[in-house]
């Protein structure tokens, strides 16, 4: 990816989990201080490639994995509610954000409630897994590789559902998608908050 595509998803990230509130381009652009004509560019190109979600009014309302319009993945952050299109973003967020955080998602195998707590960004001591389906450069990653991204109740049930669907990947406990997650998310947040993206010393989950 460019420099461009990189500080776009970036800002629309940083400027969604700020405002909680859907984004005109411009908001982007003088976010990234860039001509608002190359931002809507990349803005398109990114919307096609599915790394980011607009309205029909080209509003960005979802970008690196967070959203402000309902989806897959409720995430509420203290009091303030947002969404995600993947479990691995659920944990990869609240990580980064070391956010007390909760969360609330479906088992694609029983269509089962399966709710989180995240103290300090850690999830909790729990069975539940999140299957992180194999890369295979997907069109549109958010139609695509996200909804397969989901938790799980158990690593069987997780085995036993991507086997008949025929989706494969790993089966990741939480401290891992969290790894993972910090690795991914920590630097978007530390460009402007401050925010170390390395793992924790000594974390026990």
């Amino acid at each position: 990816m460019g420099d461009l595509t990189d500080e776009t998803i970036t800002a629309a990230f940083r400027l969604l989990l700020q405002l909680g509130r859907p984004l005109k381009a411009a908001q982007i652009a003088s976010e990234l201080n860039a001509e608002l004509s190359a931002v809507r560019a990349e803005l398109d190109r990114l919307d096609a490639a599915g790394r980011i979600r607009r309205t029909a009014g080209e509003h960005v309302v979802g970008s690196a994995g967070l959203s402000v319009a309902p989806a897959a993945h409720e995430l509420r952050l203290d009091s303030r509610r947002f969404w995600t299109w993947c479990a691995y973003d659920v944990v990869g967020i609240a990580g980064a954000l070391r956010a007390d955080a909760r969360s609330m998602s479906y088992s694609p195998a029983t269509g089962a409630q399966i709710r989180l707590q995240f103290a300090a960004g850690r999830p909790p001591a729990t069975p539940v897994v999140v299957l992180f389906p194999a890369d295979r450069g997907s069109a549109r990653t958010i139609d695509d590789w996200c909804s397969n991204a989901n938790f799980f109740e158990s690593r069987e049930a997780a085995l036993t559902w991507s086997a008949q669907h025929k989706i494969e990947g790993e089966v990741i406990d939480l401290r891992e998608a969290r790894r993972r997650g910090l690795a991914h998310w920590g630097p978007m947040l530390s460009a402007n908050r401050g925010i170390e993206s390395r793992e924790d010393h000594g974390d026990n989950g």
